[in-house]
């Protein structure tokens, strides 16, 4: 039930950060439900201050939930850690202390209970959506990347609801026209990558089918047979995730195929296509959009969320955080995958089909 240390110094408990079992990811998806409820309950509490004074009771609620849910959980991780004192003075041990702390403080000071110091002391429980090492067994896919960054937002966004409410907050309005503008230059940007990356994908996919059809053609020389079944197998174990090393040595490998058929007199349209198919996958397995591009990309994909999340006011602002990252940041991410269509680590989202390379080697040619 252990796990290693992390490199933070604490220790990992496996039915709380790598939820396997069912009971474990109901437990998990229950927390993350329960820092969504805290974060938006804070957020709604400080645009509409008369929600809280006319249904106290529901508000009382949810925050005695929420704190036997995460006292519980601290009790728990603090008596199953190996090293318990270090656990505790951890990074996440101190995001587990924080997260009771408001509560504590509403049992003993009921009074200060609605602050904004302790409202902000609330938005740190959106931290411990980042505690959990895996949390592809809670959401998966796309998701498990953009749920850290959608608490994340979404904390910011509650902070800066708090902060609205002083005077000495900057007002925003009239942001429609320039986040319109910006949001078009960011599509018009996002779309040009994503032609760019989707086409090496199909085409990769189209040059393997070629591929395979000329060594179909070529292993009906006997000679040459369990060459090219040996050639095929590494071309496939070379070009999932591969890397310069792979590919030069990819080189060499054809090469040598190549001086067999010229040795038994194999030549003509059919080899010139492969040779040329074969270089043109070898160059393409490895390239990757120009750094310039990738990074501006970034920085404005990354630059338009923050201003959405930050000036955009309101429980509307609220809203428009959760959607931009989810859907801007979901794009972003997306695209940047499919700029590796051949890796196929556990990470990857979209990887192209070798299929008929796989079937190839798997019926030995």
């Amino acid at each position: 039930m252990r796990q290693p240390k992390k490199d933070d110094g604490s220790y990992s408990v496996e039915f709380f950060d790598q939820p396997k079992s069912l009971g474990g990811r109901i437990y998990g998806l229950f927390g993350i439900f329960l820092i969504f409820l805290t974060v938006f309950e804070v957020a709604l509490a400080s645009q509409r201050p008369d929600l809280v004074e006319r249904f106290p009771g529901l508000f009382d609620w949810i925050e005695r939930v929420v704190l036997a849910f995460f006292s519980v959980d601290l009790l728990l991780r603090f008596i199953l850690s190996p090293a318990r004192f270090r656990y505790i003075f951890s990074f996440y041990g101190l995001v587990d202390l924080i997260t009771v702390l408001p509560g504590l403080i509403g049992l003993f000071l009921p009074s200060i209970t609605n602050t904004s110091w302790v409202r902000i002391l609330r938005i740190f429980r959106a931290a411990k959506i980042f505690q959990s090492s895996n949390r592809n067994n809670l959401v998966g896919g796309i998701n498990s990347r953009l749920v850290p960054l959608i608490f994340a937002a979404i904390g910011f966004k509650a902070l800066a609801l708090v902060l609205e409410r002083h005077e000495w907050w900057p007002e925003t309005k009239e942001l429609g026209v320039l986040l319109g503008v910006l949001g078009f230059a960011l599509a018009v940007l996002l779309g040009a990558k994503l032609q760019l990356v989707t086409g090496r994908l199909y085409s990769i996919e189209d040059t393997v089918c070629r591929i395979v059809g000329a060594l179909r053609l070529m292993r009906n020389v006997e000679e040459i047979r369990g060459s090219i079944n040996e050639w095929a197998l590494r071309l496939e174990a070379s070009i999932k995730n591969p890397s310069k090393e792979d590919v030069a040595q990819m080189r060499t490998a054809t090469d040598d195929l190549t001086a067999e058929f010229e040795r038994y007199s194999i030549g003509g349209p059919n080899v010139a296509g492969f040779a040329r198919d074969v270089a043109y996958v070898l160059h393409r397995i490895t390239a990757r959009s120009p750094i310039a591009y990738e990074r501006f990309l970034r920085y404005v994909t990354f630059s338009y969320t923050g201003v959405v999340v930050l000036l955009v006011p309101g429980i509307t602002g609220f809203v428009a955080a959760i959607l931009t990252v989810y859907i801007l940041l979901g794009m972003y991410y997306l695209i940047d995958d499919v700029d590796r269509p051949l890796s196929y680590s556990d990470d990857s989202l979209i990887v192209a089909d070798l299929e008929p390379l796989v079937v190839f080697n798997s019926k030995g040619g």
